[in-house]
């Protein structure tokens, strides 16, 4: 089929920054666009999409450092996000955006989704929702997956900022008992984001001298899949640091993943796919069959009548099995040789035909039916 290819990609930086509040996630964030920007000679602005007000103490030092201003959109909203990452940083050429935070768009696509959940409920004077359930996340998710899609696709370097929390495990102590402990930390944003950036880093506070109040801010790489900066430190983190990384990046060789393919399911309207539709066919061709072996008078009851009836099975269908000829032979072969059973015991003239939702032609599975039945 011609899908392998080279490899190649790797082309754009996505970078992901997790810390604490006031752990120099911004900071780091701006020095590492600047650095991007003069390391791969880009001419155009840096890009912020803004949720916490971070970009009025960045935005001198931006137009310092590239004598361009800031560009900022100051939003919450995912299709805020989707948009300008899409479309205006294309439109304004933007050499890399910045995104912070991404906890906050996250919280605003599940605190939307259910504020729309209690407008509904309120139409219909029903109990407003106080909270998402189960069945709730996975519209919320399916809503959410367009981000991280567009995210890697992209042909644009994104960093982005996200508050950490810490993730939670039982363990078992030496009493037997179990009790929740702290097991790590995670970016606040839906759970699979994490594993998106191709750098993701941990920002935190470190107090050097406690009496004196010194504090500086330490990056810890926790995700390299270039593998040249995994586990590795730096207090107060420039561009250097992060240098072996973004080094490898050829943005000439952006081979973006291909996400518009869809796996296809053939549903029709009545949510029935293929397979479906393939075993109701077949199961209702196998009651035809035994009308039509009743009308010719092959009842089966006598021991001449079970050995004419096997005959015509394997004549007709190719098995002395019922099991087998009725869950197991495509709908196409069961039509086929139902109508060569009618003509020739006189129950079909020549010229009649089998209704149309039971053609051999639309009878016929498609090739994954098939395999699936066969498995």
């Amino acid at each position: 089929m011609g899908l392998l290819k080279p490899a190649s990609g790797g082309g754009y930086a996505k970078v992901g920054f997790l810390g604490f509040a006031k752990s120099g996630k911004t900071q780091t964030a701006i020095e590492l666009a600047l650095g991007i920007r003069g390391h791969f000679k880009l001419e155009g602005p840096i890009a912020m999409f803004d949720t916490e007000d971070g970009s009025s103490y960045w935005k001198d030092r931006v137009r310092e450092r590239t004598g361009h201003d800031l560009l900022v959109g100051k939003s919450r909203s995912l299709e805020d996000l989707i948009t300008i990452a899409k479309e205006d940083c294309v439109e304004a050429n933007a050499s890399v955006l910045v995104v912070d935070s991404i906890t906050h768009v996250w919280r605003e696509v599940g605190e939307s989704y259910l504020e729309q959940l209690r407008i509904a409920a309120r139409k219909k004077n029903w109990r407003e929702p106080d909270r998402l359930e189960f069945q709730d996340w996975g519209k919320i998710k399916s809503m959410w997956s367009r981000w991280p899609d567009l995210y890697l696709t992209s042909p644009l370097h994104i960093i982005v900022c996200g508050r950490a929390g810490f993730e939670y495990d039982f363990e078992t102590d030496e009493r037997g008992k179990k009790e929740l402990v702290k097991t790590g930390v995670k970016m606040k944003a839906e759970a699979e984001f994490g594993f998106e950036p191709s750098l993701l880093v941990e920002m935190e506070r470190v107090w050097l001298n406690l009496d004196e109040r010194e504090m500086i801010n330490r990056a810890t790489v926790i995700g390299d899949r270039y593998d040249v900066l995994n586990g590795k430190q730096c207090d107060k983190p420039t561009f250097k640091f992060f240098e072996p990384h973004i080094s490898k990046l050829a943005p000439s060789q952006h081979a973006p993943v291909d996400t518009g393919l869809k796996t296809k399911f053939g549903l029709d309207e009545t949510k029935s796919d293929d397979w479906k539709r393939e075993k109701d066919r077949r199961e209702i061709l196998s009651e035809k069959i035994k009308s039509a072996f009743t009308l010719a008078g092959m009842d089966g009851k006598g021991a001449d009548d079970r050995k004419a009836l096997v005959e015509v099975q394997l004549k007709y269908f190719n098995s002395s099995s019922w099991k087998e000829i009725s869950e197991r032979t495509p709908s196409a072969a069961l039509a086929t040789g139902l109508r060569k059973f009618e003509l020739d015991h006189g129950l079909l003239n020549a010229e009649d035909d089998l209704p149309a939702n039971f053609s051999a032609k639309e009878s016929e599975p498609t090739a994954d039916a098939a395999k699936e039945e066969s498995q």
